[in-house]
C-alpha cells in the first residue's frame, strides 16, 4: 500500500509555488478521506471527527486558492494600469519644404529647419517658419515668418506662433504673436492682437483678431483699436 506524503513533505516540496501547494493538498485530503471509508459502512466517532477535520481543512484550502488567485489578478491589474501611451515623436526629418499648388500652379511654399512628427499625425516645426504666398504669375505676393509652427492634422490647419511677420506685396507690415492659416478655405485668422504697419506712409493700424485672403491681398481687423487713412484693399469692422 503506497504511503500518503505528510504535510511537512507536501509544504517542503511547494514553498514557491503557493497555488500548486494547495492543490496537491487538496489531493491528499481527499485521498485520505476516500482510504477512511472504503469499506466502512459506518464510520466510529474519531473517524467522524477526523472527517470534519478534513472537511474544514478542505473548505480553507479552497478559501486560501481562491485569495491567492484574486491577489494575483489585482498584481496584474496593478501592472497593466502602470502603462503608459507613447506620445514621443515618431520621427524627426531637416530642412523641410511643403509645396500647395492648384491647378499646376504653385500656391504657397512652406520651409522650416526641422520637422518633428507626433503619433497624432500632427507635425511640429520648432525652427524659424517661413511662408512664401505665390501669385497667378509665380510671382511671390506675401511673405510670413514666425519662430515656430505647428500643423494639425485632424482639423487640417496650421498654427505659426512667436513674433509672427507679413510683408505684403504693397509694402504693408503685419505683427501678431500668433496666426493661423487654413490651406482648405486659403484663409489666415488670429484672435491675437495685430500691428499693421504701411511702409510707404509710416502710418500704423492696431487691432484685436484678424480675418484675411491667404495672399493678404484683402484682410479685415475685427475689432480695430487706432486708425489711419487706410488704401485700397483694407477694411475694418
Amino acid at each position: 500500500m503506497k504511503k500518503n506524503p505528510s504535510i511537512n513533505q507536501l509544504f517542503l516540496e511547494n514553498t514557491v509555488e503557493p497555488l500548486n501547494f494547495a492543490y496537491k493538498m487538496l489531493r491528499w485530503v481527499n485521498t485520505t478521506s476516500a482510504r477512511m471509508q472504503m469499506g466502512d459502512k459506518f464510520l466510529s466517532p474519531i473517524c467522524l471527527l477526523y472527517r470534519s477535520a478534513m472537511t474544514q481543512m478542505r473548505a480553507l484550502f479552497i478559501a486560501a486558492f481562491f485569495l491567492l488567485f484574486f491577489l494575483s489578478s489585482c498584481e496584474e491589474d496593478k501592472n497593466s494600469k502602470k502603462f503608459i501611451a507613447y506620445n514621443g515623436p515618431l520621427e524627426e526629418a531637416e530642412n523641410i519644404e511643403i509645396l500647395y499648388s492648384e491647378l499646376g500652379l504653385l500656391k504657397v511654399r512652406v520651409r522650416t529647419a526641422k520637422q518633428i512628427k507626433l503619433p497624432s499625425e500632427d507635425k511640429l516645426f520648432p525652427k524659424r517658419v517661413f511662408v512664401d504666398f505665390y501669385g497667378p504669375a509665380g510671382d511671390v505676393l506675401t511673405t510670413l515668418e514666425s519662430d515656430s509652427g505647428r500643423y494639425e492634422y485632424r482639423t487640417g490647419l496650421y498654427k505659426v506662433k512667436g513674433n509672427v511677420k507679413v510683408v505684403t506685396q504693397k509694402k504693408e507690415r503685419l505683427f501678431s504673436d500668433e496666426l493661423t492659416w487654413n490651406p482648405q478655405t486659403q484663409k489666415v485668422y488670429t484672435e491675437k492682437k495685430v500691428t499693421i504697419e504701411n511702409q510707404q506712409t509710416g502710418e500704423r493700424m492696431n487691432g484685436l483678431g484678424l480675418d484675411a485672403n491667404q495672399d493678404f491681398s484683402q484682410y479685415s481687423i475685427r475689432r480695430p483699436t487706432g486708425f489711419f487713412n487706410a488704401p485700397a484693399g483694407i477694411t475694418s469692422n
